[in-house]
């Protein structure tokens, strides 16, 4: 048995302290830690040393990994690990720079987002380039009761064709066949997990409409969420060391990267993602 601790962070999420470097525990320590980041929604390990193989077994573990496609940024020989940053090998960048800009839930605009993701940090600069990280179990707990009755049993429209330009202006133009892979979604707002069987506010930068509501009124009214969820009283920031490594449950919160100075610093992190499940109206 692996000798390690849970220990709660402020003002959410747990570090999982004494942890083996390589992520390889036994079937009962391994279920202490899935136990963990279903309660908590992020776990933070530290001091870690994973090869890409030990990475993909450990999240491979909590369930099915999804592959990101296209597979420009995918690691050489394992595509499970998705590779995020500046850093460039042969003059070629290995990942995809500016990433994660923007408070989001990874695959909010898919009809199945992702369940969850864990990132690894391989290089990181001295300053700057956190992740911050949202409670959106407290984000609904807080909502005033009008607000929750104004949302309960609609959904958001999530729009990767309109918003595309907006989060993501460093990257080409979509082409009409990535507008028709990647078709508008509704989710509902309020979003029950399905294995705490709690509820999360899901609204993220993809948002675009509510339904039943005129386009004003609606587009006023995410605006509101977003900023709502946001609040710092809700909100872990994780300043990375090399070693470190964060998992995160995206059916309850929503993660946003920083800036650093690019040209002089390199960032490279290497995430391994789960797929997710057909996002369940709260009752």
């Amino acid at each position: 048995m692996a000798e390690f601790t849970i220990r709660p962070l402020s003002p959410f999420g747990a570090e999982v302290v004494g942890a083996p470097p390589t992520l390889e525990f036994s079937e009962a320590d391994f279920g202490t830690v899935e136990e963990a980041w279903l309660r908590h929604g992020i776990l933070v390990f530290r001091d870690l040393s994973m090869t890409a193989e030990q990475h993909i077994a450990f999240t491979r573990r909590l369930g099915p990994l999804h592959i990101m496609t296209p597979m420009h940024f995918n690691l050489e020989g394992h595509p499970e690990v998705f590779v995020v940053g500046n850093a460039e090998e042969g003059g070629k960048p290995v990942g995809l720079k500016d990433a994660g800009m923007g408070f989001h839930s990874d695959g909010e605009d898919k009809a199945i987002p992702n369940a969850g993701s864990f990132l690894y940090a391989i290089q990181v600069p001295p300053e700057g380039g956190d992740t911050l990280f949202a409670d959106m179990y407290g984000a609904w707990d807080a909502l005033p009761d009008d607000i929750k009755a104004k949302v309960a049993g609609r959904r958001a429209r999530f729009s990767r064709v309109t918003l595309h330009h907006v989060h993501y202006p460093h990257l080409p133009a979509l082409t009409e066949q990535q507008k028709l892979d990647r078709p508008d979604v509704w989710h509902p707002i309020a979003r029950r997990h399905p294995r705490t069987g709690r509820t999360a506010l899901y609204i993220g930068r993809w948002a675009v409409e509510i339904e039943g509501m005129e386009e004003a009124e609606g587009k006023a009214l995410i605006d509101h969420l977003v900023k709502f969820a946001q609040a710092p009283e809700r909100v872990y920031r994780h300043r990375w060391l090399p070693g470190d490594a964060v998992l995160w449950d995206n059916r309850c919160t929503q993660h946003c990267a920083t800036p650093f100075e690019s040209s002089r610093y390199t960032r490279r992190m290497h995430r391994t993602t789960l797929e997710g499940d057909v996002p369940q109206l709260a009752a």
